[in-house]
């Protein structure tokens, strides 16, 4: 052994060849017993991972920090702009190009394998040397971001490929030249931001405005389980056992999926590939234009399906099936129309009614807002099992399978009515929220409120046995006056900064943005006429067609159409009138003395918030519409907190007053004891001079105001006097609601012989006209939606108080079907 250095030791050459040449071996070694452990590890054939196609990029030859890490979760608690809900919008991405490759085999551990890659094109706006953008449950395993187009005014740290050279940082200025087209810049680290669900990229260097650049990242992640994200189910079809995936990405769940900016107004065009077993078939967005094979490691042949470029639209419309379905098809203007469902579904013709109608909603929606619906085709899919009703993706509309498909033998269910509203209100998203979509969430209601509004006109226009005015009470309204007369509602609008955390945002998926949404909608088509309003709103989807809006934007367009023309005059300007009803919670009441024509608004109060300190200094900007003695008027504006309106005081001992005709406005109303007793009098007399909706609106406003202390009960039970010749199921289904015993905490054992003698001797008759309908002819009410959604509580109440003949007909009915055995 040779002496010593200060620096070490020394060998001779032969040792150090010896010792080279043993670790050489042993590294040797580790490999082929690596590769050995590996090939006993393997998964099933159809879990084998293998790398992304040749399409794809591949791995950069030199392992780089730039090119592959895993983000860990950041547990510093370091200040910066992921701490902001929002995403920063230095960047804008402009295209992606996604493949995604689910496993429908769980692996070892019982979970369902997902991986992917995505190429996104982003376009620079503000320099920055940070990427910000959202990923959820998701494992990088490989991240690179290349410049498409150098910015024009800043320098680029980038790295280039010089050929068989290792890479290395390079300053460039923007005027240098290239020897290479490939430039990637340096990442310095990768991590993930886990309170705002962020995937955060930190440059070595600055992206710069006016910059095109392109992120590719290859990730792994797992179907979901809750019916979110890209979800996995078990179902039964044929008495075998199938499999299916799916995908529900509204809200916040495109992020769990695919990395992507996963916020509305970032709107892009997406290319989709998706990998999948051979036997199923693979839907999405756009139509699918190239069927390949691809062979894994292990030589399991799998297709490889890739759709059309989707035009400019938001990550949570982004959709994705892979199934074993059937379909039935038809064409409409040109478009493809498929309903997809379980084939047995479709062999024994329950996609047929939903085939019958979509085409037809569609060309109502076309012809109604004058705007050519943009797709080539529509999937129309029935999964078994779903989260929602609908979701109207664009180009593959999904559903929960009772919301499509229509089984003629499941009798007094609602089932075609259902389908026909369902289908309307994901139709009509496909120009309020595809189209044309809200700039954040805190406008949910732009998307949902229209829709809802849009749903009640598609399913009136076709063969669903559908009166609107009844519908839109029945179906959205009453639901919506008795939920905010019990508890007021929150307000319609809500500020962006109220929106704290990701979870927020699904609670804002209510009563409130659906149908009160609906229910300002149809009152703003009623104040400017349908045919301005019309003229307004397709000149809005027009203007912001494949962008984003917001409401103040709304109103601003709106305003535009209304200052050209001079029919309709508006007491303020659109927006300090809407204003003044979506910024307010609860609910106005009017109240009118008809002795001196004064109109008083205020804020409801209910029985459940009479102790509940609130702001009652709310004004809204109220449309009266109105009619005296049953003779329609000009409509009046209440602006104040009163007003006296000379043409609103009777003189004669007979005349009545009727406020909110077809119940098109958003308030409650409350009237002198003379005007209550004269209106109740005119239904006796002549129930049908008042419209159907508002008789329903008279009884339910009366009883609500009576449960707050707002008039005796007196005053409301006067108004049931004319019942027995009252044929609308539906005031007969409000007026049940309100005064059987299990609706009335005021009614009692001394008070119920009293309530059931009154009501027997009312109902009797529109009882035995519906019970003489059932025993004439059974399937003729079978598509009634009304009907259906009001006949249970006739027939309940006859036969909960003992009327003998409901009970004989209940006995006849079970007979027949327990001796027909093709009713389910």
């Amino acid at each position: 052994m040779g002496p010593k250095t200060s620096s070490g030791f020394y060998l001779s050459k032969t040792s150090a060849a010896l010792l080279a040449l043993l670790l050489a071996v042993l590294f040797l070694a580790l490999i082929i017993l690596a590769a050995l452990y590996a090939r006993t590890k393997a998964p099933d054939p159809e879990e084998v991972h293998s790398e992304i196609h040749s399409n794809s990029v591949s791995l950069p030859l030199t392992s780089t920090p730039s090119s592959s890490m895993t983000p860990t979760p950041d547990t510093t608690g370091r200040p910066g702009i992921w701490d902001n809900l929002r995403l920063p919008k230095n960047l804008v991405p402009l295209h992606y190009d996604l493949e995604l490759w689910p496993r429908m085999l769980p692996d070892s551990d019982d979970n369902y394998l997902l991986l992917g890659q995505v190429n996104i094109t982003i376009q620079c706006v503000e320099k920055t040397d940070i990427v910000l953008l959202h990923s959820y449950l998701l494992n990088i395993s490989r991240a690179e971001l290349k410049v498409q187009k150098k910015g024009e005014d800043m320098d680029l740290v980038v790295e280039r490929d010089w050929g068989q050279d290792p890479l290395y940082k390079h300053i460039l200025r923007t005027d240098d030249t290239l020897p290479s087209p490939v430039e990637r810049i340096g990442i310095k680290d990768l991590w993930v931001s886990e309170v705002h669900q962020y995937l955060v990229l930190e440059l070595e260097g600055p992206l710069v405005a006016g910059g095109l650049y392109t992120l590719e990242l290859d990730y792994q992640g797992f179907l979901s389980n809750d019916l979110q994200g890209l979800f996995l189910t078990h179902y039964k079809d044929l008495g075998m056992d199938k499999v299916l995936i799916a995908s529900e990405m509204e809200p916040t769940s495109a992020r769990t999926v695919y990395p992507c900016f996963d916020e509305p107004a970032f709107k892009a065009t997406f290319k989709t590939r998706m990998v999948h077993n051979s036997s199923y078939v693979a839907l999405s967005n756009m139509p699918a234009i190239a069927v390949s094979k691809r062979e894994d490691v292990d030589g399991y042949m799998w297709t490889v399906t890739t759709f059309n470029t989707t035009l400019k639209m938001s990550t949570y419309i982004t959709a994705f099936v892979i199934c074993d379905f059937d379909y039935v098809n038809t064409t409409e203007r040109g478009h493809e129309i498929r309903i997809w469902a379980r084939k047995e579904v479709v062999q024994n013709g329950y996609a047929d009614f939903a085939r019958s109608i979509v085409g037809p909603l569609l060309s109502f929606m076309e012809d109604l807002l004058n705007i050519t619906y943009p797709l080539q085709k529509t999937d129309f899919v029935a999964l078994p099992y779903f989260g929602v009703g609908a979701m109207e993706n664009w180009g593959l509309i999904t559903f929960h399978e009772p919301s499509l498909i229509y089984n003629p033998k499941h009798k007094f269910r609602n089932s075609k009515a259902l389908v026909c509203l369902i289908t309307a209100h994901e139709i009509g998203h496909q120009w309020f929220g595809n189209l044309v979509t809200m700039k954040w969430w805190n406008d949910i209601w732009l998307n949902e409120g229209f829709a809802s509004y849009m749903e009640l006109l598609g399913a009136s226009s076709v063969d669903c046995k559908l009166k609107l005015n009844e519908m839109f009470v029945m179906h959205s309204l009453a639901n919506l006056l008795r939920s905010d007369s019990k508890r007021q509602l929150r307000a319609l609008s809500v500020k962006e900064d109220d929106i704290h955390k990701t979870d927020n945002i699904v609670t804002f998926f209510d009563i409130v943005s659906y149908n009160k949404g609906a229910a300002f909608v149809r009152m703003l088509s009623t104040f400017l006429t349908e045919k301005l309003f019309l003229k307004g709103i397709r000149s809005y989807l027009k203007t912001f067609s494949f962008s984003n809006a917001d409401q103040d934007e709304l109103w601003d367009h709106l305003q535009m159409i209304i200052d050209d023309q001079e029919e309709v005059q508006l007491p303020a300007s659109l927006k300090q009138i809407m204003d003044s009803w979506t910024w307010h919670e609860g609910i106005p009441l009017l109240t009118l003395n008809t002795s001196t024509g004064n109109l008083i608004q205020e804020q409801l109060k209910t029985a459940s918030s009479n102790n509940i300190t609130s702001n009652n200094n709310n004004t809204w900007i109220i449309p009266v519409s109105w009619m005296k003695n049953g003779v329609e008027q000009s409509i009046i504006w209440l602006n104040n907190q009163s007003s006296i309106f000379p043409e609103l005081k009777i003189t004669s001992d007979d005349d009545w007053i009727l406020i909110n005709i077809n119940i098109t406005g958003y308030y409650r109303i409350n009237y002198d004891g003379k005007n209550w007793n004269n209106i109740a009098k005119q239904l006796q007399k002549s129930h049908k001079v008042l419209p159907v909706v508002n008789r329903v609106q008279l009884i339910d406003n009366a009883f609500t105001l009576a449960k707050s202390g707002y008039i005796e009960y007196d005053a409301a039970l006067g108004l049931t006097k004319y019942l027995e010749k009252e044929d609308e199921i539906i005031v007969w289904d409000t007026v049940l609601s309100h005064i059987m015993p299990e609706r009335n905490p005021h009614i009692n054992y001394i008070t119920f012989p009293l309530i059931k003698k009154y009501i027997l001797q009312r109902i009797n008759p529109i009882y035995q006209h519906y019970a003489s309908l059932i025993r004439s002819n059974f399937d003729e009410t079978a598509d009634d939606y009304l009907i259906h959604t009001t006949i249970n509580n006739i027939f309940k109440t006859a036969c909960s108080l003992g009327l003998q003949d409901c009970l004989d007909l209940a006995r006849e009915m079970y007979s027949v079907m327990m001796d027909n055995s093709t009713n389910e």
